[in-house]
């Protein structure tokens, strides 16, 4: 259970040593996912493919995400390349099941910054000049050099390109920490969001205007967890199958950590009942198996 390594640590989660007569399961083998509507996230920036930056903008929204009742499908890096851009992003439009589309990244006043850009290709509109935006962008220039921070109060080509957003936006974020603007736009049943990828600007863009306006109604699912201690992975995978057979509506997940030695069981739904009902069934079994489980 590699894959789920950073979470399981979070989670206090445990992992089993796999000995001869025993097959760690993968999570791509029996993860059962919910059928329900999701969103996905795109983070742009060569600093996060290569490495250098630790994409925490993805896990803040994702979590965010899931306790709004908009769960995360996939989160998506992406270079700093138009083409691959345009490319992904048509991808996300694409996709039946996202209502709600995240874009981070790539909106400063550099040659490197072309989220905009490409977005603007993506969706085959202009780029034009928000003048609201552009407004924001003087003012905070303009008092920048007063502090003596800048040599000129005036606004160069670069602090104009955060200006230039795609034509025909839903709403646009004021964006109370920088100059960046966030961008809503409506396309077929979906909303693309697009935010800067400063944190601190990310996160109050999201808290403060998009969470309220724009994802108040949702309804965030259930999730409980059953903790095992020193219990052996592969000894659920029977009831996993069975689970997997009835209960389609409920995603059910194992998380195993070889430091605390323990196995979370998390099962996550739309309904309180279901979700409670596969809690249930698992303490019951694991119960008929020897274990004992803590309740999360």
């Amino acid at each position: 259970m590699r894959l789920a390594h950073e979470e399981i640590s979070e989670s206090h989660s445990l992992n089993v040593a796999p000995d001869d007569g025993m097959k760690p399961l993968g999570i791509h083998h029996w993860y059962i996912v919910p059928r329900m509507a999701y969103s996905s996230i795109v983070a742009i920036g060569d600093e996060l493919v290569g490495g250098f930056i630790l994409d925490t903008n993805s896990h803040w929204m994702a979590e965010r995400l899931r306790l709004l009742g908009y769960p995360v499908k996939r989160i998506t890096a992406v270079r700093d390349r138009p083409r691959e851009i345009v490319d992904q992003l048509r991808r996300e439009l694409a996709d039946a099941e996202l209502t709600h589309v995240f874009v981070s990244g790539g909106l400063g006043p550099t040659p490197d910054d072309r989220t905009f850009a490409s977005l603007a290709e993506a969706l085959g509109r202009e780029l034009i000049v928000w003048e609201e935006t552009r407004a924001k962008i003087e003012r905070r220039v303009r008092r920048m050099h007063e502090a003596g921070l800048l040599d000129s109060g005036e606004v160069t080509e670069g602090n104009l390109r955060m200006a230039r957003i795609p034509a025909e936006p839903a709403h646009v974020f004021k964006n109370r920490r920088g100059m960046a603007p966030g961008v809503v736009y409506q396309l077929d049943g979906k909303q693309l969001f697009v935010l800067p990828g400063v944190p601190l600007e990310l996160k109050g863009i999201f808290t403060e205007e998009l969470e309220p306006e724009f994802l108040a109604g949702g309804s965030a699912a259930t999730v409980r967890e059953l903790r095992f201690r020193f219990a052996v992975e592969a000894r659920f995978y029977p009831l996993m199958r069975e689970l997997e057979e009835k209960f389609l509506d409920v995603s059910v997940g194992s998380y195993p950590n070889f430091e605390t030695k323990e196995l979370v069981i998390r099962c996550l739904g739309a309904d309180p009942k279901r979700v409670d009902e596969v809690l249930e069934l698992i303490r019951r079994r694991s119960t008929e198996l020897g274990m004992t489980a803590d309740v999360g």
